[in-house]
């Protein structure tokens, strides 16, 4: 070892620190030149940064150089020691070497990746052109933790809680170039634990708005919240305190402060108008009414619907002049109604007077309300006046683009009138809004069952069960796309989930009877002991007539009951007696009524009795109708079983039999299971040795659903009865 004062002779005698010192002088002379040509010639500061970092970590590879090598006679030579000639050059000094120069690299670059500048976050913006609004959470102001405060406590903090995300959303729906998510899916999704950036990718929006309110006193204060929708991040905040003086007037308040901050980039502030001015309540008893009206509508079966209905009546009975609460009864009674698409309590023609009457007290109060706009239009659409009711609903539209329920009451007009490319339209522009509506989801499951899309559709129902458990529609759309697969037997299972969900739907009760009757499991069912249809899957004919006699006997002005009547006689009765009762009603019916999809009934078999009574013209003028509604269908895609029966039933009446028979095997092969299809007099000019192949696979399929119903109503029956046992 070396003591210092050797040391330092060492340093002298080797000359390493004068290497060393006129190795630095260079480097500073280089540097100079480096940063002169980089300023002449603009390059970038990269190379600069990389030849300094390189030049500095250097030195200790010329320390190590100056310490044990020399020059000599333009050499570089291993110094020697003081007792004998220089050492060899060997690989102990070239992995010394090799070692010095990796460890200085390495140094060197470390040390450009501390150096390099950090990259400057983009700041963030408010700009975007969708949102959903989330509820907002009570929180006790006392806690650092953001537990839910004892809203029992506080029932105005609870009423706004649950209304101000409607609020917002409502406010925010009117401004244009943006697009907002409907404020009860973001509740639903909210109660499933979901977490901001699931929430948004469900939504399919770019931001969402949160926030806490709280009270201390008789102050409000709200923390509003702008989350990125894709990372979580938080975009803008702001608080507020205001006196807690009237919660209604201050809702619109925050709801107009988030529109402003939100919007400055697509709108001015100012051109934010409240079209609902008016609508609302200062009765906070009427607002907590109408939101519990609301909870139940959403449900979406007819006990909720009746709640619901209760609880908008007592809302306006709280306050007279709340247009939204005559808004919401007005709606819930078309709902109630007993059309194809309803719940089933109300004749059509009460809903709809009770309705108008309710809409014009609700439009007096709020000319320019687009809720009631949408729901004139289902009151119209129901009183068969199709084009005032598409410009009802193009004018909610109009007033507030982001209302999803008249986008889909569009999408089933227009899809009514066969105008399929635009309803799909309409369907995807009310998923967009509010793809966690049970109404929504459960049409977007039915189009996707309809082409033939068997795998998203269930899919799709199945979310639907998952996001509400208690509502019939999961079922109900499970029950559809395993009838269009021909699975009748999970059909009549899913339907019968879906009426005992809601026992008072008379459509799912007479869906599951239907494939009783079809499965011919209807035997000794005492609901159906008088019903014409059991008579005549039983063979009881003679007290079918009978009862249908009775019936028209009793209403001799109901055409659709003569109707039936004519049906079965054209199946098992007499065929002349058909052919009087179908020629009698022919002028009766709207042309939305006689031309009903996918079976363009009863035109079709109006047509087969004027054929029978060599009426050509009249014929061909609803079969021509009747075939031009068959291809406008059938160009959209839809895989119906019912679309290929009317296509064979038009062949056999045109008399192109093979067609016919090929269209038979396309409807049974697309799920079609009709037990009398055989016995429709439509097909008896086709001969039996053609018909006799689908007739046999037709009663083979029926056979096989029949048994596996029974195995699952056996499997049913053995689940219920452990937990019979348990109680």
């Amino acid at each position: 070892m070396f003591s210092p004062r050797q040391c330092y002779q060492q340093l002298r005698q080797r000359k390493v620190l004068t290497t060393v010192l006129a190795y630095l002088i260079i480097v500073w002379l280089a540097l100079q030149v480096v940063a002169v040509v980089s300023q002449l010639l603009q390059l970038p500061p990269l190379p600069g940064r990389i030849i300094a970092i390189s030049l500095v970590v250097a030195v200790p590879l010329v320390c190590y150089l100056a310490w044990f090598y020399q020059v000599q006679h333009g050499r570089l030579q291993l110094i020697a020691a003081t007792d004998g000639p220089p050492p060899a050059f060997g690989a102990k000094q070239l992995s010394s070497l090799l070692l010095i120069a990796l460890c200085s690299a390495l140094l060197g670059y470390q040390y450009y990746l501390l150096s390099r500048p950090a990259a400057i976050p983009e700041p963030l913006s408010l700009m975007t052109n969708s949102i959903a609004v989330l509820p907002f959470t009570a929180i006790n102001p006392t806690e650092n933790s953001p537990e839910l405060a004892p809203l029992v406590k506080s029932p105005e903090l609870a009423l706004l809680a649950n209304s101000l995300a409607e609020e917002i959303s409502s406010q925010l729906a009117r401004s244009p170039g943006l697009t907002v998510a409907a404020a009860s899916s973001g509740q639903v999704l909210s109660r499933q634990q979901l977490s901001p950036t699931d929430i948004a990718s469900r939504l399919q929006v770019a931001a969402l708005l949160t926030g806490t309110i709280s009270t201390t006193g008789q102050q409000l204060h709200i923390r509003l919240q702008l989350l990125d929708g894709q990372n979580g991040q938080t975009l803008w905040t702001q608080q507020l305190s205001r006196e807690l003086k009237n919660i209604f007037s201050l809702e619109t308040e925050v709801a107009r402060t988030v529109a402003n901050a939100l919007q400055a980039s697509l709108t001015d502030a100012s051109s934010l108008k409240d079209l609902s001015a008016n609508a609302s309540t200062q009765s906070a008893d009427a607002y907590i009414s109408y939101l519990k009206a609301r909870e139940q509508y959403r449900l979406q079966t007819s006990e909720a619907m009746q709640q619901a209905r209760q609880l908008f009546e007592q809302a306006i009975g709280q306050d007279p002049e709340y247009a939204l609460a005559y808004v919401g009864l007005a709606d819930t009674l078309l709902l109630l109604s007993d059309g194809k698409k309803e719940f089933g309590i109300l004749k059509v023609d009460i809903a709809t007077e009770l309705a108008a009457e309710y809409l014009d007290k609700a439009l007096t109060r709020a000319p320019q309300l687009a809720e009631a706009f949408t729901i004139k239009g289902k009151m119209l659409e129901l009183q068969q006046q199709l084009e005032p009711a598409l410009a009802a609903y193009q004018q909610a539209i109009a007033l507030n683009p982001n209302l999803a329920i008249a986008h889909m009451w569009q999408y089933l007009l227009l899809k009514q009138q066969g105008r399929y490319a635009e309803s799909l339209h309409a369907l995807q522009r009310a998923y967009e809004l509010d793809p966690v509506s049970v109404a929504v989801l459960y049409n977007r499951g039915y189009e996707q069952a309809i082409r033939g899309q068997f795998a998203k559709a269930g899919g799709t129902f199945n979310q639907l069960l998952q996001d509400f458990p208690e509502s019939p529609l999961g079922h109900a759309g499970l029950a559809l796309t395993a009838f269009h697969q021909g699975h009748l037997a999970d059909s009549l299972h899913h339907w019968q989930q879906a009426w005992q969900l809601s026992s008072d739907n008379l459509f799912y009760k007479q869906n599951y009877q239907s494939l009783l009757l079809t499965l011919n499991l209807a035997a000794g069912h005492p609901e159906l002991k008088n019903d014409p249809n059991n008579m005549l899957r039983q063979g009881n004919y003679q007290a079918l007539f009978s009862e249908m006699e009775f019936r028209m006997a009793a209403q001799p002005n109901d055409y659709w009951l003569t109707f039936s009547a004519a049906w079965y006689q054209m199946l098992v009765g007499e065929q002349h007696i058909a052919i009087d009762l179908l020629i009698q009603i022919n002028t009766m019916f709207s042309d939305e009524e006689l031309y009903s999809m996918p079976m363009c009934s009863p035109a079709i078999e109006i047509a087969w009795a004027l054929q029978q009574q060599h009426e050509q013209q009249l014929t061909e003028l609803l079969l021509a109708r009747c075939q031009l509604l068959l291809r406008k269908a059938m160009q959209n895609d839809l895989r119906e079983s019912e679309l290929n029966h009317l296509a064979a039933r038009l062949a056999a009446l045109q008399g192109n039999n093979e067609l016919a028979v090929e269209q038979l095997q396309q409807a049974m092969a697309y799920g079609w299971r009709e037990w009398w299809t055989f016995d429709d007099p439509i097909f008896n000019t086709i001969s039996e040795k053609l018909l006799a192949p689908l007739r046999q696979r037709l009663e083979a399929e029926l056979a096989e659903q029949r048994q596996l119903a029974l195995a699952q109503a056996e499997k049913d029956l053995a689940a219920a009865k452990p937990q019979q046992t348990g109680k």
